[in-house]
């Protein structure tokens, strides 16, 4: 199993109600930021995906359940089982990806999609296929040996960007999604091949206008 890499995961942009059941009880949990037993996973996000908020390693396997979830595997079940559900949603108004595990919201992304010119594609679709490098060469753009790829439509790739830095702030690809190469390298670790990505949204004309509550 890869160890868990650091990358950006904005806690903060996730919102999600959750319950923790026990005999006698239902009570509310709302704080986002404890973790009580330092598994690299927050309170409620333990409850959302069931482990135990006072064990690192719920299933035992030697591997903390935060390492397993933002590495793809399953937390319960161990023997390096990725039986889970992992998927992608790109939004193309506000330039983020949504990462979910078993339908949990476990994370967000900056990213830069298509420009209206050069749009990505929306829909639902699977990746189907993982390339390590990729050149990408097109009228206007030479970007040689491009890490971290995954193709969702013919030509189309969730990819590593090392020629910008306006992720989460504007359009600026040929269609692909563009993300950082730390945020890059964690996403084509986490997905497989048959993994969801939805894309949705309409596309910015130009930089996004970021709204702080």
């Amino acid at each position: 199993m890869a160890v868990l890499a650091l990358f950006f995961i904005a806690d903060d942009a996730i919102a999600v109600a959750t319950t923790t059941v026990n005999k006698n009880s239902v009570q509310p949990v709302t704080d986002q930021t404890n973790d009580s037993d330092l598994d690299g996973l927050k309170n409620y996000l333990e409850v959302a995906l069931g482990t135990d908020l006072n064990n690192p390693d719920t299933d035992g396997d030697g591997y903390k359940d935060g390492e397993e979830v933002y590495s793809g595997y399953n937390p319960l079940a161990g023997n390096k089982d990725r039986n889970a559900r992992r998927h992608v949603e790109v939004d193309l108004a506000k330039q983020q990806m949504h990462v979910y595990f078993n339908n949990i919201k476990i994370g967000s992304i900056p990213v830069s999609t298509g420009m209206i010119k050069t749009p990505t594609p929306k829909g639902t679709f699977k990746v189907f296929a993982k390339k390590l490098v990729v050149n990408y060469i097109g009228p206007g753009y030479n970007f040689p040996n491009t890490k971290w790829n995954l193709e969702f439509k013919k030509s189309f790739y969730l990819h590593g960007a090392y020629w910008h830095d306006h992720f989460g702030l504007m359009p600026m690809s040929h269609g692909c999604v563009n993300i950082a190469y730390n945020n890059a390298e964690f996403l084509y670790k986490y997905m497989d091949v048959s993994d969801k990505v939805w894309v949705y949204g309409k596309t910015p004309a130009g930089r996004v206008q970021i709204v702080k509550n």
